[in-house]
């Protein structure tokens, strides 16, 4: 991977800034703004074909994460599709949803909601910053109907075992439900091998697209077991008499945000163009030298330290914490404090210098 050629090609704010904050926004891409500009040129001539470009970005991010056309849906948000997924589940009193406390709202409210229907929601707590499998094991059971867990954990970094828990899942008859938007387009995301269910994602962070555009995994074999509460005309044909359709796509419902998926497509394609192996290695690397040099200063480490649970999202605290914002922020880093530290998640446009700089302003603040 030729970093230097991405940055000067792809990454204009490179120039100017340390952008460290792909867990936050990802930053404006060339090959973004283009697809952007050339809707808008579209949408002028009377030819934006929204639908048509809607579906070829679902069908970029079926190829990202090693899935089939038709069990790719496009959603608004992460938050959105796994409320499709939540509302389209059939469930009995007595059955119960395992989360656990490091879920951001999205994978935790629309289970919450289930609760009135009878669904028992358990807590699993996390250790250490991690969601451990044990502790999963504890708490499932032949009722269990869904276990929802983060791929990447977004305070800690925490990279889940989803195979090992899909495993789990499978054999007391759950479905595993993943909020991937903190590993799609910085993670080798492979549905198939991981075993997952339900795989959600939003545009606007790892991927690298403007806001406002989603996607949906679902397993094919699910797609026709679930029936949503409320559908749109995306979702169903028929008329005065709808019958849904027999792809992810019923999960889907009024018209998207086109601009959003033009701008998301040409952003995963430069993903595909790239290679996401040697991303997932890029970020890694990154992630690697930060974990190293922050226990090299002895700083107080949130995100876990094991090699099978690093990610691209890294955070630590030092008895400075305010001194570093400030240094940083005058230095021209973007990054992101967080209730439980400052939250560093550099992509595969960073550098290795820029990872040495950071951790000179940790040293001055620790």
């Amino acid at each position: 991977m030729n970093v230097e050629k991405i940055r000067r090609d792809y990454f204009p704010v490179t120039e100017n800034y340390v952008y460290l904050n792909a867990a936050n926004h990802g930053p404006p891409s060339i090959p973004v703004q283009e697809a952007v500009r050339g809707f808008l040129l579209d949408w002028d001539r009377l030819s934006r074909n929204g639908d048509k470009r809607t579906a070829e970005a679902c069908d970029s991010f079926a190829k990202l994460v090693k899935a089939s056309g038709d069990e790719v849906c496009a959603q608004p948000n992460t938050s959105a599709g796994l409320a499709a997924v939540a509302e389209s589940l059939s469930y009995v009193k007595g059955m119960n949803v395992i989360v656990n406390d490091l879920e951001n709202a999205a994978n935790l409210y629309p289970w919450m909601a289930q609760q009135r229907k009878g669904v028992d929601l358990r807590i699993v707590k996390g250790v250490n910053g991690e969601v451990r499998l044990e502790d999963i094991e504890k708490s499932i059971d032949d009722n269990t109907k869904v276990v929802a867990i983060s791929h990447v954990q977004w305070l800690t970094g925490a990279k889940a075992d989803l195979k090992s828990i899909a495993e789990l899942a499978h054999d007391h008859g759950a479905h595993l439900v993943v909020d991937g938007i903190q590993g799609a387009g910085g993670l080798n995301v492979d549905v198939k091998m991981m075993d997952v269910d339900f795989y959600a994602a939003g545009s606007y962070k790892w991927l690298l697209g403007p806001g406002g555009a989603g996607f949906l995994y679902v397993r094919d074999e699910l797609i026709e077991s679930l029936v949503p509460s409320v559908y749109g005309y995306r979702g169903a044909r028929g008329g005065l008499e709808p019958k849904l359709k027999n792809t992810a796509k019923r999960l889907e419902f009024g018209e998207p945000s086109y601009l959003s998926f033009v701008g998301t497509d040409a952003a995963i394609k430069m993903f595909l163009d790239i290679g996401v192996s040697d991303i997932e290695t890029r970020v890694l690397k990154l992630s690697g030298l930060l974990h190293d040099g922050l226990n090299d200063l002895g700083v107080t480490m949130v995100s876990p330290s094991s090699l099978e649970k690093r990610s691209g999202v890294v955070t630590f605290r030092t008895n400075d914490m305010d001194g570093l914002k400030k240094s940083l922020d005058s230095a021209g880093f973007i990054i992101s404090m967080r209730a439980l530290g400052l939250r560093i998640s550099a992509n595969y446009y960073n550098t290795e210098d820029e990872i040495a700089l950071l951790l000179e302003h940790v040293k001055q603040h620790k």
